[in-house]
């Protein structure tokens, strides 16, 4: 098995993380790869300590699995290249919650499992984020939540939300946050959100921070396309348009953006280490 390793080198301790990444992808027999950057910042060159460097495109065409080491937010960046072919993902958590990798970074024993092919792919719901902003469009994929934010504005923003043409809500709050149910225990929770199994198929929409008194996060059919746009208002500045945590642009008036769930699934390894329920009670402390 060929594995593609992306470290987050702005973690404490990165570089050691992967050396002992490699250790033990070498005691289970499987091959290392590395693009030519991070190979550079560990120090090894092309077939040393058994590991493969070449060019980063060409290795995420030949590998088996993407496997990470970092956070969640280190997850959240490599999906984008998981996507480009279908590869699975798997997480090794250096950092502090971690809740979408698998294993902890003194749990590289159960990269066993990998060598062995008992382990199961889980397909997550991704949300497809379309930004349409004076007749140019630009489309965006999201794991966890498309957030439309004020941003530096002054002012609260006031943004409507429809459906095939009819309203199905107006808030006015800090933002908007769409969000799929991987993300429910990421910003979604932190806004006030639910907790959702992300094996689900659906859409939380929650206000951050809302004026209202209706506050509750709505669930939403993903066979369903919404539209969010700010309302009319003497904002110069525009919403700030933010994918999984990074910004992706400005949305000025009379533009809007277009959300409903993706065709395309995120692939996920499961080692069978702990399922969901287990790592929301050790992850977040639910109820302690």
């Amino acid at each position: 098995m060929k594995v593609l390793i992306l470290p987050n080198f702005n973690k404490e301790g990165g570089i050691d993380s992967a050396n002992r990444v490699i250790e033990k992808l070498n005691e289970l027999e499987l091959i290392p790869m590395f693009g030519r950057s991070a190979a550079g910042r560990i120090g090894i060159s092309n077939e040393e300590r058994g590991c493969v460097v070449a060019p980063f495109e060409l290795l995420l065409r030949e590998c088996d699995v993407i496997l990470t080491i970092g956070g969640d937010g280190t997850i959240l960046h490599s999906v984008q290249h998981a996507l480009r072919y279908g590869k699975p993902l798997l997480g090794i958590n250096t950092g502090r919650i971690g809740f979408l990798t698998q294993i902890e970074a003194d749990e590289l024993e159960g990269l066993e499992v990998l060598r062995k092919g008992n382990y199961t792919i889980l397909d997550r719901m991704m949300l497809e984020v379309t930004l349409i902003q004076d007749d140019r469009q630009e489309i965006f994929m999201a794991l966890n939540e498309a957030v439309l934010s004020r941003g530096e504005s002054e002012r609260v923003a006031e943004i409507a939300v429809t459906c095939a043409g009819k309203p199905v809500a107006s808030h006015r709050a800090d933002g908007l946050m769409f969000a799929t149910p991987t993300g429910s225990t990421a910003y979604n929770l932190a806004a006030g959100g639910p907790v959702c199994d992300p094996g689900l198929n659906l859409i939380m929409m929650t206000a951050i921070s809302p004026l209202s008194h209706f506050h509750h996060t709505m669930i939403l059919s993903p066979g369903q396309s919404y539209e969010a746009r700010e309302k009319a208002s003497d904002n110069k500045r525009g919403l700030i348009f933010s994918i999984d945590g990074r910004r992706a642009g400005v949305l000025g008036q009379g533009g809007y953006v277009r959300v409903r769930s993706s065709e395309v699934r995120a692939r996920f390894i499961d080692l069978g280490l702990r399922d969901f329920y287990r790592r929301v009670d050790v992850k977040l402390r639910v109820g302690k």
